[in-house]
């Protein structure tokens, strides 16, 4: 039976999915205030759950809550060492993380957490006037502000797969998507278990209507981890820094610093909470050297490529060979040959050539259904590129690594088929580094009809 709407998503994932989750994290936001009856109850909460306990207090003995490196051995003593508020943060990312992660663990949840740790760091940077409670209650908030997305993404129901596929086919309609499949949005399953897991009234005004400089500043961080995962439009991070600067009374030159700096040690602290690869994930990739067609290298490659047919090299070697001559000599920054059995749609990558296409290794099939951008060129048996509004126009390089499983990007696709054996297509990008010209296309061509020629020989 299909989920739909807020209601019935909020009870499945409340219920069903992670009532441990909710339990813990009622426990722990239920206990506010720092004086002695409350720092007891906290202390109980956390003690009930040997693994939780174990990982507050390691996290309380780490360089980034406890600098003086203080021995501490016991949860009161945490408490008195670092402060209430802040073991209260550490265990609630330590109860999200390890709950969470005992689900599926899906790239999409990665991406959520780590994003939720990367917002709530540029958070309690932006409080850096209020008290250290304060600041980590903006913390949370911040921390918890995606919680309905992250919830989804940890669930076992199919339907995490339906719109996965449909963030992988249609970059740009993901908010679309959401209401369509789900019958709601992700925030608004937010506000409903934020609210059902009683996790306060400062992260219940972020989600409706922040008025409140405190909820200014967490929904300000919300938007620039959001951009700093989708959106490298330069032009809209000058205006969040601007308005960053506004609430916090800094320079505009002091905060693009400090973004940075920022963004390196919400990586660290995600990683100390267990979310490996999140300094890969967070950090800021410098451009490559924009690669450049050569005419007088392709033309040697066409004619070594049509020798080595002609004398009856291995088919393995000649694909090498056309691929690598795609990423040099047309400048193509990624190029990856893609197999499938006769009839089927099921495709693996079988050789690649080129930045970053290693990763694509870790899903190691590509299903092109009916609805997929690809379907459509494939089944025309033709070289052609990817249609405009499939893809991430500005999606940056970090984004970019991903595609074609996450994020469709500015590509060309040329089909070939070795009859009774398999057929496949190539895909070739830029890494948005730079547009497909007409005479990239033509000589795009060129090899597509070169491997043709190998499988008809």
């Amino acid at each position: 039976m299909a989920i739909k709407g807020s209601v019935a998503w909020i009870n499945y994932l409340d219920k069903i999915e992670l009532p441990v989750l909710s339990n813990t994290l009622k426990s722990i936001c239920l206990v506010t205030e720092s004086d002695k009856v409350k720092i007891e109850e906290l202390v109980k909460v956390i003690l009930n759950d040997a693994d939780l306990t174990s990982k507050v207090l390691k996290l309380a003995n780490s360089v980034c809550y406890n600098p003086q490196q203080f021995s501490i051995s016991t949860m009161s003593r945490a408490i008195v060492q670092i402060g209430f508020e802040s073991i209260k943060a550490i265990a609630i990312s330590s109860a999200l993380v390890d709950q969470l992660s005992q689900k599926n663990n899906q790239k999409q949840l990665f991406h959520s957490l780590v994003r939720s740790f990367h917002a709530a760091v540029q958070a309690k940077y932006m409080a850096s006037d209020y008290s250290l409670e304060e600041q980590e209650t903006i913390f949370i908030a911040a921390l918890l502000f995606d919680v309905g997305e992250a919830a989804f993404w940890s669930c076992s129901s199919s339907t995490t797969h339906v719109l996965e596929d449909r963030v992988n086919c249609h970059a740009n309609q993901f908010i679309n998507d959401q209401k369509e499949i789900l019958g709601t949005s992700f925030k608004s399953i937010s506000r409903g278990l934020v609210k059902s897991w009683h996790l306060g009234p400062l992260l219940e005004e972020c989600l409706k209507s922040p008025t409140k400089r405190q909820a200014r500043i967490v929904c300000a961080a919300i938007e620039l981890a959001h951009h700093h995962e989708q959106n490298p439009d330069k032009g809209r991070l000058d205006e969040l820094i601007k308005s960053i600067a506004l609430m916090t009374d800094k320079s505009y030159v002091k905060i693009k610093e400090d973004l940075q700096k920022n963004t390196l040690k919400a990586a660290s602290l995600a990683e100390q909470f267990g979310i490996k690869g999140a300094k890969a994930y967070l950090k800021v990739h410098q451009a490559r050297r924009q690669l450049k067609a050569n005419t007088q290298k392709q033309f040697e490659s066409l004619l070594h490529i049509s020798e080595f047919i002609a004398a009856g090299k291995s088919w393995d070697v000649v694909l090498n060979l056309i691929l690598e001559s795609m990423h040099s000599s047309i400048g193509f920054e990624r190029c990856a040959l893609f197999v499938a059995k006769p009839n089927s749609s099921h495709y693996k990558i079988y050789k690649y050539s080129g930045f970053a296409t290693k990763d694509w290794l870790s899903k190691p099939e590509l299903y092109v259904k009916p609805l997929h951008p690809f379907d459509a060129i494939l089944n025309s048996k033709e070289t052609k590129l990817l249609p405009a509004e499939t893809c991430l126009q500005r999606a940056d390089t970090l984004m970019a690594e991903g595609a074609p499983f996450t994020g469709l990007i500015p590509a060309i696709i040329g089909s070939f088929n070795w009859p009774g054996h398999f057929h496949g297509f190539i895909y070739a990008d830029r890494l948005n580094q730079a547009e497909i010209d007409r005479s990239q296309v033509s000589s795009f061509r060129l090899f597509i009809q070169q491997i043709q020629l190998l499988f008809s020989a």
